[in-house]
């Protein structure tokens, strides 16, 4: 089922079906193996001559690449915790909890609308399937396109309606909260 919790906590997706394609591996012949060989001499003695600044470039280069490791391991973590506002809010949905509903960010006027849901169909479930590559993060403002399925009781019977739904997150005091959901 779509958007099932599994015990770590991550939403479980489908995955998506890639376009079929191969990778071909091609060994390229070197035709040229004396220039290749002078080439990598020459480079040799510009390496010798300039060691200072190959140096201080690779400095460079490793200070990048830490600051590009820093700033995936932020993205990483803001979106655990855009998840964790999320999960709240989908055990809040759970419960038939307006009160929790309205703690994770939901406006007032929605949160009654919930309840006037939860009251006429109190066996509804509501389930948000959010795929990790539908989030984008922003430094204090995310966005989620999920699908969300609820299903309600009628005639006895169990009826499924799906539908793509858009959080929109603000990061308030530090603090991710749903602002908007349509």
């Amino acid at each position: 089922m779509p958007g099932e919790k599994v015990a770590s906590g991550e939403l479980k997706t489908s995955a998506r079906q890639g376009d079929g394609g191969t990778r071909r591996k091609e060994v390229i012949p070197m035709k040229c193996s004396k220039w290749y060989l002078a080439l990598f001499a020459a480079a040799g003695a510009l390496a010798a001559m300039t060691s200072g600044a190959l140096a201080q470039s690779q400095n460079d280069r490793a200070g990048s690449a830490e600051a590009r490791m820093t700033s995936a391991c932020q993205v990483v973590g803001e979106a655990t915790l855009v998840q964790e506002t999320l999960d709240r809010f989908d055990s809040a949905l759970a419960a038939h909890n307006v009160d929790q509903i309205q703690a994770a960010g939901i406006n007032p006027v929605s949160a009654k609308g919930w309840q006037r849901f939860f009251k006429s169909n109190p066996e509804a479930r509501v389930t948000d399937s959010c795929p990790v590559t539908e989030l984008f993060i922003g430094s204090d403002t995310a966005i989620w396109n999920c699908m969300e399925t609820s299903t309600i009781s009628s005639a006895g019977k169990p009826v499924q309606y799906a539908h793509l739904v858009r959080f929109t997150f603000a990061k308030k005091n530090g603090e991710w909260i749903i602002s908007d959901r349509r």
